[in-house]
């Protein structure tokens, strides 16, 4: 009977002491085992999607290799037969033949298949029989009727097709391309490109055709030529990123795979699961596969022959280790990133654990400090208990009294906010209103200025044309009066200019489009020298659209403004076109930002006034922006302009909208 009663106490001891500071075992338990399963499950799931992502990627991206490798191959075959075509058109081989002239027509047929890279060309008369080989005019009279595009041409249609030509064939057409692709032993025929054409009378009837052909066997034109446009010679540790491949059935005949001894690895056989997809099959195969030592992931299409059966493989890869890097990069960034958050919550919980098991004495140490007026004390209110109710009502009670304070402090701020931001509107405002009245001044000044000269500039400007058409071209004095011209038309464009911007006259508004006048300004500037290195962006927002404006007005806005901005570059860089519709006081907002130098700050309060300019000598007037300035603020609108040195120039232009647009004063 003495062990019960002494298990009990013992037990009863053990579970009191264990609901004393379970808080901090319990809770720092319960966080740790949900981090835990909980980070293991995120960063299982995360690295299997962004693999999987990948992958998919990469599939993509090699059938979109696939396509391009498609287009180079079929643009090879439309060379082939065009050239055919064209050449049996406009040769006169009827004549060349009636007149025994084959030598000379052996040499001209050879001179067009060197030019174009054939490796063969012939000429057959109405049977099939050969006439004339490209470069050689005793070897004829075989019949190659057999052959389908031949066959085609004797029929009157021009034909192309891929075709596995017997290496017996070839010896008889191209006996240095023969010997050339000797391949491997046992090999009988080539993979080759052929095109044939009638050769017909004038009267139309045929009298024979013409055919030629690529061999593909050992021609690295179009595998290398792929290459270039698709991986742009990448590499990653010193190997080519992607691999072209053309297959004669399964054996590499053309590749831009190398061995480690550096040589193109021909002879190579396709993967058993290619070869069962597209040669037994006859459909594309899409998949990771092995060549070499390398894994790839690739994309195969078969290469039918006249009668579509699959005769070869083309084929583009993708080695596998550039996205696995890329890949791995990005799941043991997720897995820093998810350590370095468990981490800091798992700190976190600590903490709080930590303030929640602090002792009741503390209590005692937090009222001393309110009534010496730190009002932001906190006690734990987890405690059993009264002791948590009266640690509740203490948080409360300080709580309140914060609260008090803070709102006491917060309505001081504000005050002193809006106080603060009247008077930065106010300085604004009056900046704004010194800013025009002194264009005003200027602009009516201008106005007289302008019209004072303009008629003695005209007279100058006559009289001095006059005397330089009544002098004899090598007169001395020619040249100066000749000079004497220009500056004056300088003049009378400055002086054009000032009584542009001085003009007063109201606009003719009506609803415009603000994308179709800016597309409209582009399609004008864009074709000048300027803009040949400048690249344009435009983010159009489909809201921002109609304005109340005179048309052509707005297209002079828009097109000083995109000329300063490519000037300002050097006509080098990138200018965006962004326009915005504020709801918030029905506006229309279009923005002309480059990636030039910028305006120093001292600069920039003076970039309006007229005859003002940051350009070089003789690259402007200082006219442009005062002229934008005067339209904008006759249209009801706003300019203003942010930039800083080295960080590019925005301006940006505010018009009413359409919707929002007073009606016009009388």
């Amino acid at each position: 009977m003495a062990a019960p009663s002494t298990a009990g106490p013992v037990g009863g001891a053990r579970i009191g002491s264990f609901q004393r500071r379970p808080l901090a075992v319990q809770l720092i338990a319960s966080y740790l085992v949900i981090l835990g399963v909980g980070g293991l499950i995120a960063f299982t799931v995360g690295s299997w999607r962004v693999s999987s992502t990948f992958m998919e990627q990469a599939h993509r991206t090699a059938l979109h290799d696939l396509a391009a490798a498609r287009a180079v191959y079929d643009q090879r075959s439309d060379e082939l037969v065009r050239t055919v075509e064209l050449t049996a058109a406009g040769a006169r081989f009827e004549a060349d033949l009636a007149a025994g002239r084959r030598e000379a027509l052996a040499q001209r047929l050879d001179a067009i298949r060197r030019s174009n890279g054939f490796s063969f060309l012939t000429l057959t008369d109405a049977t099939g029989r050969v006439l004339v080989r490209a470069g050689e005019a005793q070897r004829a009279g075989d019949d190659v009727a057999g052959m389908p595009p031949v066959a085609a041409a004797l029929a009157g249609m021009v034909s192309s097709c891929t075709e596995l030509l017997p290496r017996v064939r070839l010896g008889a057409e191209a006996p240095d391309v023969a010997a050339r692709t000797g391949g491997r032993a046992g090999d009988t025929a080539v993979l080759a490109l052929l095109a044939a054409a009638p050769v017909r009378h004038e009267q139309g009837r045929v009298l024979g055709a013409l055919y030629g052909g690529i061999v593909l066997d050992g021609d690295t034109v179009m595998v290398d030529r792929v290459a270039r446009l698709v991986y742009r010679g990448e590499r990653l540790h010193r190997r080519e990123i992607g691999a072209v491949t053309l297959f004669r059935g399964d054996v590499a005949v053309a590749t831009t795979v190398r061995d480690p001894a550096g040589r193109r690895a021909l002879g190579i056989r396709a993967p058993a699961e290619v070869r069962a997809a597209v040669l037994a099959r006859g459909a594309m195969w899409n998949g990771v596969a092995r060549t070499l030592d390398d894994r790839y992931v690739a994309a195969d299409e078969p290469i039918p022959d006249a009668r579509g059966r699959p005769i070869g493989i083309l084929h583009v890869g993708l080695l596998q280790d550039l996205f696995a890097a890329t890949r791995d990069r990005l799941i043991l960034t997720f897995f820093v990133i998810a350590f370095l958050g468990f981490v800091a919550i798992l700190s976190s919980t600590y903490s709080m654990i930590r303030r929640i098991t602090q002792p009741l004495v503390h209590m005692a140490e937090a009222a001393r400090r309110v009534t010496a007026g730190q009002l932001d004390q906190r006690v734990d209110s987890d405690l059993p208990g009264e002791a948590g109710l009266l640690a509740e009502s203490f948080n409360t009670m300080t709580t309140s009294l914060q609260q008090m304070k803070g709102d006491l402090e917060e309505w001081g701020r504000t005050l002193e906010e809006k106080v603060r931001q009247r008077t930065e509107e106010l300085v604004t405002m009056q900046a704004r209103v010194a800013q025009s009245e002194r264009l005003a001044s200027v602009g009516m000044l201008a106005a007289g200025v302008a019209h004072e000269i303009n008629n003695p500039l005209g007279g100058i400007l006559a009289l001095t044309s006059l005397a330089v058409e009544d002098m004899k071209p090598d007169d001395p004095a020619r040249p100066n009066l000749e000079e004497v011209v220009r500056q004056t038309e300088r003049c009378r464009d400055i002086v054009k200019g000032l009584l542009e911007f001085s003009r007063q006259s109201k606009a003719g508004t009506e609803e415009v489009d603000v994308h179709e006048v800016l597309e409209g300004t582009l399609s004008l500037i864009g074709g000048q020298s300027l803009f040949f290195n400048v690249q344009l962006v435009k983010r159009f927002d489909a809201q921002a659209s109609h304005v109340l404006a005179d048309r052509s007005q707005l297209q002079q806005v828009f097109s000083n403004l995109l000329v300063n901005a490519a000037q300002a570059m050097d006509e080098r860089g990138t200018i965006t076109l962004a326009t915005h519709y504020s709801r918030a006081d029905g506006h229309v907002e279009i923005s002309v930002s480059d990636t030039g130098k910028g305006i120093s700050p001292e600069m920039l309060d003076r970039i309006f006034d007229p005859f003002f300019t940051t350009k070089e000598n003789g690259k402007g007037t200082g006219l442009g922006l005062s002229i934008v300035y005067g339209i904008v603020t006759r249209h009801g609108g706003t300019i203003q302009v942010h930039s800083k040195p080295g960080g590019g120039t925005t301006v940006t232009v505010r018009f009413p909208a359409a919707a929002a647009q007073p009606a016009a004063p009388a």
